[in-house]
């Protein structure tokens, strides 16, 4: 009997509960900590009769730094909910009487609105409660309470963006902004083109008739880290599995003629630019050459221009550059022989890479991956499970 009841426990009370991971544990109760506090201090240093911290203000921080990215914690919601709660329990606080119908009517009302406006957080129906339960108001009190309300709300969303931003180094608030330069298209990343689209999870959400507590972007996110989770458990190859292990590297004191050289030899398109210890300082490509030619010049010019850059110049002095360092990239994608396939394919995906540096623990240049390498693995991976299913057939 112990045993069904505790399995009943946990099917039905602790199942789809919030789950944390230790780090962001620490960084929402130091985000709570300090935004109250710094709440607390900036309103008692205004010059108002009344300048104490609302309780609702209490449930928006765990909002806000608990669950910054679902939609019920961003800068609209916050201040829209807060306006209407004040409008609507001043409003029922004047006009109905009893208590217990003004208190509900206030809470019902305030659900509405925050819903037909697109500011749900649930504080707002708090903030309304407290209100009608502290009512009624005089005109000088109501005037008094929104401008304690406003200030309080103000002051809480400056706190928060400040500490997310400057503290917590995190994104608040949430954009779907997708990382990385991309190809400067319209074209979605190539990831991105197949699976789940703005149309199927409008057509879902519809479906379901309910509130989604997650970003649109996200619970795409969320798709793909399933799917790549699916693909990894499938084929389970990393990087080191794949990458080219003899890879051609130039030190920043190479000659821009040696580099050059070195990229035509190889027919590679890019050099790592290690250290004296073998460390990865940097990248130089073949882009990186054509970047520092005139952009207006014309094919035919190219040929001469190259030339000259390649060229050393005689002297102590120089006007162009001369070595590797100079021209190359010093922030570098990388990844190490463990990282997964998945992960590689959409980080090369969204920042639109052609090859990526593997690394160890010391930064040392281990491997290079370039998107032919994963091509032939995947080929390869597809062309072995044909053939084992045409096997068992």
């Amino acid at each position: 009997m112990p045993k069904r009841i505790s399995a009943w426990f946990h099917s039905r009370v602790l199942s789809n509960t919030l789950s944390l991971s230790r780090s962001e544990r620490w960084k929402a109760s130091l985000g709570a900590l300090l935004c109250l506090a710094a709440c607390g201090l900036l309103l008692r240093s205004l010059p108002l009769d009344a300048h104490w911290l609302l309780a609702p203000v209490g449930a928006s921080v765990v909002i806000l730094f608990v669950q910054f990215h679902s939609p019920v914690a961003q800068p609209w919601p916050l201040l829209g909910s807060y306006l209407v709660a004040t409008l609507v329990g001043l409003a029922c606080s004047h006009w109905v009487a009893q208590p217990a119908w003004a208190a509900a009517l206030a809470v019902a009302l305030c659900i509405w609105l925050m819903a037909r406006l697109n500011c749900v957080h649930p504080p707002g129906g708090a903030l309304a409660l407290l209100l009608v339960l502290n009512g009624p108001y005089t005109p000088a009190q109501m005037l008094a309470v929104g401008e304690l309300i406003g200030i309080n709300a103000v002051a809480l969303l400056v706190t928060t963006l400040l500490i997310n931003r400057w503290v917590l180094r995190r994104r608040y608030p949430h954009s779907s902004t997708p990382p990385g330069p991309g190809h400067r298209t319209q074209d979605r990343a190539p990831i991105e083109r197949m699976g789940l689209t703005h149309t199927d999870l409008e057509s879902a959400v519809k479906t379901l008739n309910t509130f989604v507590d997650v970003q649109e972007d996200e619970l795409v996110e969320i798709y793909n880290l399933a799917v790549d989770h699916a693909f990894g458990r499938h084929v389970g190859l990393t990087c080191a599995d794949i990458m080219s292990r003899d890879v051609i590297t130039a030190h920043f004191d190479t000659d821009l003629a040696v580099a050059w050289q070195l990229l035509r030899k190889h027919k590679i398109k890019s050099l790592p630019v290690i250290d004296r210890f073998d460390r990865l300082i940097g990248i130089v490509t073949v882009a990186d050459f054509l970047r520092q030619i005139d952009a207006q010049a014309t094919p035919k010019d190219l040929a001469t221009l190259v030339q000259a850059l390649l060229k050393r110049t005689p002297g102590p002095y120089a006007d162009k550059p001369e070595v590797v360092g100079q021209i190359m990239s010093p922030e570098v994608f990388t990844a190490t022989p463990q990282t997964p396939l998945s992960e590689l394919i959409r980080q090369i995906s969204q920042r639109a890479l052609p090859h990526v540096p593997v690394i160890d623990a010391r930064r040392k240049v281990v491997g290079m991956v370039t998107q032919s390498d994963l091509l032939v693995a995947l080929y390869k991976s597809i062309a072995l499970d044909q053939a084992s299913q045409s096997a068992k057939a």
